[in-house]
């Protein structure tokens, strides 16, 4: 066979080769075009919880065009001790809603809001109940008061014929056994972020509204909860929070007493 011959086979084999690769580009086209849209469906949907992390929930708190001088009940049951520690977060930036004009036109630094709170079940829980404010920070306007592990509520009947749980009266504030919560200002709108599922509830009404009840063998008791105005929440809500941006710092404060300078 002769060097020309030789060659010529080389060619022709190499062309072959290259039409055979030539041909399949567009298949290896096609599935990287799939694998990237695959990815990119993926990316845009995985969560934390999805690969080994944990879930973070986000949903709104809208009580625009509402009183600014009120607060309005927000609340929710903690899962116990089965997801470990639970972590909510109520926030909103300081110029949020300047277009709605809340405190009047031309203002927009309305109020801004970071209250992290931590905890794990309910005052009727057999786990670890409690509820601890891990930080807390409110600039130009109060928005949030009244942080309790047992929902600040009005104590009533269920039937009428049975006696009040733990011997409350009728209209008696107290807390609610099953529910943790807050109170916000009215006007604003608000985000919570959380680890768990279930939603965060809150009333926009002017009246009480139940917000849970239980009924046993000798006693009852239904939890309600209302708005209130600024002017009377020292008496019910308790003092405005005071600011404490360090991590625990609000609760080592009222545990430890301060030391002299």
């Amino acid at each position: 066979m002769g060097i020309e011959t030789t060659i010529t086979k080389v060619v022709e084999a190499c062309n072959k080769l290259t039409e055979t690769v030539t041909n399949q580009i567009g298949k290896i086209d096609a599935r990287v075009d799939t694998a990237f849209s695959q990815f990119a469906t993926w990316r845009n949907s995985v969560q934390a919880k999805d690969i080994n992390g944990r879930a973070l929930y986000s949903q709104e708190i809208d009580l625009t065009d509402l009183p600014t001088d009120t607060f309005y009940p927000v609340w929710w049951r903690m899962p116990g001790n089965d997801n470990g520690e639970t972590e909510v977060t109520v926030s909103r930036v300081y110029n949020r809603d300047a277009g709605l004009a809340p405190f009047g036109q031309g203002i927009v630094h309305i109020a801004g809001l970071n209250l992290q709170m931590e905890g794990c079940g309910h005052l009727w829980s057999g786990d670890s109940s409690f509820l601890t404010v891990k930080r807390i920070s409110q600039t130009y306007r109060e928005t949030a008061r009244g942080v309790s592990l047992g929902m600040i509520c009005i104590a009533r009947s269920v039937s009428g014929v049975k006696p009040l749980y733990s011997g409350l009266k009728d209209g008696q504030v107290t807390q609610a056994s099953s529910y943790s919560g807050v109170y916000l200002r009215g006007g604003l709108s608000y985000t919570v972020n959380k680890s768990f599922a279930a939603s965060v509830d809150h009333s926009r009404l002017d009246k009480e509204v139940p917000i849970g009840e239980s009924s046993q063998g000798d006693w009852e008791i239904r939890w309600c909860v209302r708005p209130y105005r600024l002017a009377d929440a020292d008496d019910v809500l308790g003092k405005t929070l005071p600011e404490r941006r360090m991590a625990y710092a609000y609760d080592n404060d009222n545990i430890y007493a301060k030391k002299g300078v």
